[in-house]
Parts: structure tokens; sequence; C-alpha cells
């Protein structure tokens, strides 16, 4: 039976178990698992590990899927982090986003009031290609090119859209540029419902360049000419030069130890590291393990907590542009003081250090891999909006982020998000915006035992987090961790966000007498993979969203 056979075969009956994993299991397996959100994507990888490639392999395949059938979050015109561990070493890749060469701290306040939301003006130098293809350098296995043959039959064959894939593109429509309506509705804009096949006949052939030139069949050719020709015509400034010179950073992760545990964690430009190292700190001098999980006194433990460990966001931005005060922010004076502000019985309200912080993009996903031997990737990946700039690329069909809106682009004022963001993140040329994105490893005896992370703004960081606190300081296994209802607080506004119609409404009431304004939301969607106690993996994806989990 053809590969393609099996595959919609098998996504049939995924798409029909998607939701009932809060419920389940982790998926387990003894070589290497999967933890994505597409069941294409996990699918892919799968034969991947049949065709002998490592856990970089397998990332890359994985993504370049993404791209195919998730472009609202996941296209080649988008950007992120990785946290990688091969060879006994880990590092951090960041292929986040940059600002063109032609922009600046000035270049909004002339402009529309959504010119950093919608457009060409939206749009940072996409770094994802980039991304998959200096991973794949450093690390990979088995050959370049046969890494793209699942991800183009995808693209040429055309998939089964999905209700996610629907409504996202739905919900984008009305903004899309000429390119976008061309390649992603049909009839010259009639949209896809659920189950109808979409195929990227143009993305295929952009595919086709990046696998023939590797980089530079996506940063200097007719791939990149058709970006910058597009971004132009819908009021950008990039020029071919932007792609040409854009550059991956490896950088050093930040580590801290919780519970016996060394946990390495994304350095600025994301604000993840900083506050989820600030956050497992204060779980120890709180001794937050001691409180039953999920009790009133956890949740209410856990929103001070996460509030006090966001206090400082506002103050960090791009190392190369920007002096981040993580020695005043890690510090144990620092971190002392939130931790005897804390009040066990009532929520209290700190003066803020610098600027407000409030709601980012959702629009971004997360997939981890990782093989018995402890190599492992957690890799998150954004367009920042849903389907970014809403500007796709008119010949190759490939969607643009809208990046640039992560800047301070107007001092003073909040952006899309309502993110009213610190002048260490305004705009310059060739600079990484502000990120919260939480790719996150974590080492037990030198071994790495669990890649996970999230999409969801500054959501990610109180997802992920406490997945992993569920996981290491209360022993449940990874499903369990990822479906366990959340709370977030970021300090300003001053608000608990807690998991829509997961919590009952006296625990709801409980915390609201101890001063906590309440707010129902969603928090996250995590996934992961982690080394269990009998020397198992076990992989899983939260029931918050589409997704799946697999491998060997």
């Amino acid at each position: 039976m053809s590969f393609r056979r099996l595959l919609f075969g098998f996504l049939t009956l995924a798409m029909t178990l998607q939701g009932a994993s809060s419920f389940a299991i982790p998926a387990e397996g003894s070589k290497m698992m999967i933890a994505a959100p597409s069941p294409y994507a996990v699918e892919v990888g799968k034969k991947i590990i049949e065709d002998g490639g490592n856990v970089i392999d397998v990332a890359v395949a994985v993504g370049l899927t993404l791209a195919v059938t998730s472009p609202y979050y996941a296209a080649l015109g988008g950007g992120g982090f990785a946290l990688i561990k091969m060879n006994d070493k880990v590092e951090v890749l960041d292929f986040r986003e940059v600002a063109p060469q032609a922009t600046g701290p000035k270049f909004y306040l002339d402009k529309a009031e959504n010119a950093s939301r919608d457009g060409g003006t939206a749009v940072g130098v996409p770094g994802f290609p980039a991304g998959l293809y200096e991973m794949h350098k450093k690390y990979g296995k088995i050959k370049w090119s046969k890494l793209f043959h699942y991800p183009l039959q995808l693209a040429q064959d055309g998939f089964a859209v999905s209700g996610e894939w629907a409504s996202n593109t739905e919900d984008a429509a009305k903004r899309f540029n000429n390119g976008g309506i061309k390649h992603f509705t049909y009839d010259n804009g009639k949209l896809y419902r659920p189950g109808q096949k979409l195929k990227q006949y143009g993305l295929a052939k952009a595919l086709k360049e990046f696998r023939r030139s590797k980089n530079k069949g996506f940063y200097d050719g007719v791939v990149a000419k058709d970006i910058v020709d597009t971004v132009k015509r819908t009021g950008g400034v990039m020029e071919l030069s932007d792609l040409k010179n854009y550059k991956v950073r490896w950088l050093e992760p930040l580590t801290t130890q919780f519970l016996g545990y060394k946990v390495y964690l994304m350095p600025p430009p994301s604000s993840g590291g900083v506050v989820i190292k600030s956050a497992l700190n204060l779980m120890e001098k709180l001794n937050l393990n001691k409180q039953k999980p999920l009790s009133v006194d956890e949740l209410h433990l856990m929103g001070e907590i996460l509030a006090r460990s966001f206090r400082g966001r506002a103050l960090l931005g791009d190392p190369d542009f920007h002096s981040n005060p993580l020695d005043l922010l890690l510090s144990d004076k620092y971190l002392s003081k939130m931790a005897k502000s804390i009040n066990l019985k009532k929520s209290t309200k700190l003066s803020a250090l610098k600027t407000e912080t409030a709601v980012e993009s959702s629009e971004t996903t997360h997939y981890s891999v990782m093989d018995a031997k402890g190599n492992a990737i957690s890799l998150t990946v954004t367009l920042n909006g849903n389907y970014g700039s809403a500007v796709v690329s008119n010949r190759f069909g490939v969607a643009l982020n809208n990046e640039m809106d992560d800047f301070t682009t107007r001092p003073g004022e909040p952006n899309m998000f309502g993110l009213i963001q610190g002048m260490g993140n305004s705009v310059q040329p060739g600079k990484r915006p502000l990120s919260s994105m939480s790719p996150t490893l974590v080492e037990k005896d030198g071994k790495i035992v669990m890649t996970l992370g999230a999409p969801g703004g500054p959501r990610i960081i109180s997802g992920t987090l406490q997945t992993l606190y569920r996981v290491l300081a209360n022993g449940w296994d990874m499903d369990k961790a990822i479906q366990a209802p959340r709370v977030h607080h970021q300090f300003l506004p001053h608000t608990l966000f807690v998991d829509k119609d997961r919590f009952s409404p006296d625990v709801l009431d409980l915390l609201r007498k101890r001063g906590h304004e309440i707010k129902e939301t969603w928090i996250a969607r995590v996934v992961g993979v982690r080394l269990n106690e009998k020397g198992n993996l076990e992989a899983a994806f939260d029931s918050r969203g589409e997704g799946a989990a697999g491998g060997y």
C-alpha cells in the first residue's frame, strides 16, 4: 500500500479522535517519539524514523510538513527558536525574524495604526527556512533532499483540510492580499470546508527550490524575489539584501536547577526562560510542592508566583541591541524579596518595574522530538498573528509573518494584542523582537528526560511551566500533566486567567475571595515527550487544539 493511502487512512481515524486525549494515556515508544500539532506532521516524522533519520532529520521533515498543512502559524515565512541536545551538548538555535534594514524606531509613526499588523509593512525577514537548514547542516544524518519527499507529496497531491485550517483561513480571508486569495481559496474567494482537499502547486515549487539549492533556494533566488516583490506591492520596504543577509544565531541556553533536575531554557530575545527560571526559584522558596495539586491554595500561589515572575519582562530585548538586566531579575536578593511579598491567603499587587505587559498572539506552534539516547529538540515557530500579515507571496504561496508588531512600534501605545512594550524592544534594522516562545529541555543525571513547549503568547510560559511542574513535582505522566487545568498571571493586568470550563464554580469563587480578578480563557497548547521511570518514551499533545503523538 502507498504512503499516501496509509497516511490518509490514518488521518481519517486521527481526526475523529482529536479532542479525546483529555482522558488518554501518553503514546509510548522505546526508540523515538514525536509530539506535534498535526497528525500529518507526526506521520511524516515516523516515515523519516523508518528511513533511518535522527532527531534533527525528523524535526526538519515535521517542520516542512507543517509549512504545507498549517500555514496560519508554521509557514516558511515565519521564524522561531529551538533548544537542541545532540552529541552531549545543549544549544539554542535562534531563527527569529528580524527587522528590514529600511526600518527604524520612527518607521511607524507616520503610518496607519495597523501598519505593523497588516500588509507589507508588518513583515519581518523570515527565519524558519534558515533554521531548518542550519540545524540539518550541523546535525542531520540522512540526505537533505530525502526530507522533502513526503511534504512535497502533500503539497502537490493535496491534503484534506481540518476544522482548524478552515476556521483560521475564514478568519483571515478578509485581510488576504491577492496572493492569499489565490492560494488559500478556490474560484477566486470561496472558502474550503473541513475535509475538502487543498493542493499547493506554487508552494511545491518553492519547496523544490529549497531542496535543490538549500538555503539559497529560499533566500537568494526566485523565491526571495517573489517574497520581496509581494512585500513591496503591499507597502513594505524589504529588499533582496535583507533576505540574502539573514543569519541564524547559535546561543547558550539559560539553565536552572529544580528538585534535582537541570532545566535548559531560552535566553533573550525570548522572555520565556527568564520568567520560567524565576518561577521555578519561587516555587522552591515557597515549597509549592507541599500544596495539594489543583487545590485553591496551590492555584492561588501559582498565580502569585507567575505575576512576580512576569514583573520584569518589559525590561528585556534582543541582546545584540539591548543590555538585559538578568543579574537583577534572576538574583537571589530580588527573588527572595518577591517570595516575601506573597501573601499565602490574599492576592497582592506590586508596582511595575517599567511598562505594562498584556496579551500576545496565539498563532504559534510547537513540536518536540526525542530519542531513547536523550537526543532531543524542542522547537517553537510563529507567524505572530493568524496568517501573520495576511500577505501571501503571489507566485509561490508563502504566507508571511507580521512579527514587526512584536516590537515597540509606537511608544506608549498597545500593539495588536494589547501589549505595551519597553524601549529595549524598539524597532532597529536587523533586530529581533521580544518573544514569549519557551522551548524547554529537562536533564536528569546528565541525560535529557523531557522536551516540551507550547503556542499561546505569554501563556506559552504559563503552560510550559505548569506542565513541567506537574511532571517533576507531582510525578504525573506527560498526558495527565498536559491536559490538567492551568492558570495564567502576567503581572499586568492584575488578573488571574483560568482555563475556561475546566474549574468548578466553587474553586473560582474561593479564588475571588482571596482577591483574584478571574477571567476564563484558554491557557496555551502544550506538546511534549519525556523518558519515564520504566525507560519508555511518552509523547502527548494538548486536547485544547488539534495534534498528534507517535513514533516507535
